[in-house]
């Protein structure tokens, strides 16, 4: 399946939790006790029609390593939208940046990982119109503004979106222009959909005809991620292009036009299962952790989705030196009995003062107020444990 890249106009913090430690340490070839280290590239969003406990999981892979997902909230806030383009036929993917680390915390070693996924709304992720075919589409890059817009406002206004503002598909064309000073310069103009919406500066022009140049030898367009904003009283376009400078050599070589187009919008569509289970899930500790899982969310995978770990928690693994051997070490998962007498006393303390505060009422009005504050301190304290615990 061909990769689709996702609008990467923002960022989301994804889960590293259950279970991903061995495959974040594949991903690194090994984790050093106490460096943190970091990977950076594209990531595949594949959602998880068959999971057993969330069917709107979407899972961050690298490669054959799953190593997070995205938290409840928003896995089914962008479900509709990953779905559409692997109903399409593509891999949604996007910019991944997974920083980890061993910790040795009693004699056993912590994977700590965080991660991060570049991604813009769910609104913003597509297009409003297609790339043309013939065309290498740049990189995306900072913004950049683009010039005499409201000389074609009235054109704009027909294109932006009821929501005010949406993501479009612009080509970059070289054009002469007479300046101020009645001199003839080289100057990019902006089209949407082969009608100028605009022009970039002279300045701005010079970083990007080399380029246009170059796709054009190769009988290409050259065409730019843009973002067009608008109310009744004005409008405006920007691009998010890479520069020259910025452009890697490779895309010269592919000329890469990574916005094929998508399956009409649906109110569902067809994902196959793609639920595969992590290493940890197939340890000893495998059906101990998921009675524990299913017990603790009882009202069933929406319930158990939306009670998952943040992203970033410590968890514990076997020993890196021998992950081969060993299975993963057991969960903290039981409160001690200590800590249980300690809830109960504080309770019973509580029903004491409260009692003793009735009774005092009619006598002692000071006496009663402070037995009344005790109580709520002990009652706080009571509830607070029980709750951690």
């Amino acid at each position: 399946m061909t990769d689709y890249a996702l609008n990467d106009r923002g960022s989301l913090d994804v889960v590293t939790e259950n279970f991903y430690d061995t495959e974040i340490m594949r991903v690194f070839g090994g984790l050093s006790l106490g460096r943190s280290q970091t990977w950076t590239g594209l990531a595949a969003l594949v959602p998880e029609p068959d999971h057993p406990f969330d069917p709107r999981t979407i899972s961050v892979r690298i490669g054959e390593n799953k190593v997070a997902h995205l938290p409840a909230q928003d896995a089914h806030r962008y479900w509709d939208q990953i779905a559409r383009v692997v109903a399409s036929g593509y891999i949604p993917v996007v910019p991944l940046k997974l920083d980890a680390r061993l910790e040795r915390n009693d004699g056993l070693a912590e994977v700590d990982a965080s991660a991060v996924i570049s991604i813009a709304p769910p609104d913003l992720l597509f297009p409003i119109n297609t790339a043309p075919i013939q065309a290498a589409v740049l990189p995306q890059g900072s913004s950049i503004k683009v010039l005499d817009e409201q000389d074609f406002a009235e054109y704009l206004h027909s294109i932006v979106p009821a929501g005010g503002e949406g993501r479009v598909i612009v080509t970059l064309e070289t054009n002469k222009v007479r300046n101020s000073h009645g001199m003839t310069v080289d100057t990019v103009d902006v089209l949407y959909e082969r009608k100028q919406v605009g022009r970039l500066s002279t300045q701005m022009s010079q970083q990007f005809i080399p380029i246009i140049n170059h796709v054009f030898d190769h009988n290409l367009l050259t065409a730019a991620w843009g973002t067009i904003r608008g109310s009744a009283f004005e409008v405006s376009m920007t691009l998010q292009a890479a520069r020259a400078t910025e452009v890697p050599a490779q895309w010269y070589e592919e000329l890469p036009n990574d916005v094929p187009e998508l399956v009409a919008e649906a109110d569902s569509y067809e994902v196959p299962p793609a639920y595969i289970p992590v290493e940890t899930d197939r340890g000893r500790n495998s059906k101990k952790w998921r009675k524990g899982y299913t017990a603790a969310h009882p009202n069933g995978p929406a319930d158990a989705g939306a009670s998952r770990p943040a992203a970033g928690s410590s968890r514990v693994v076997a020993d890196p030196l021998a992950m081969g051997d060993n299975p993963p070490a057991e969960g903290r998962g039981n409160a001690p009995r200590g800590a249980k007498s300690t809830v109960l006393a504080l309770t019973l303390l509580t029903v004491l003062l409260v009692v003793g505060a009735v009774i005092l009422i009619p006598f002692e009005p000071l006496a009663t107020t402070l037995f009344i504050i005790v109580a709520v301190a002990t009652g706080f304290m009571a509830f607070y444990l029980n709750r951690t615990l």
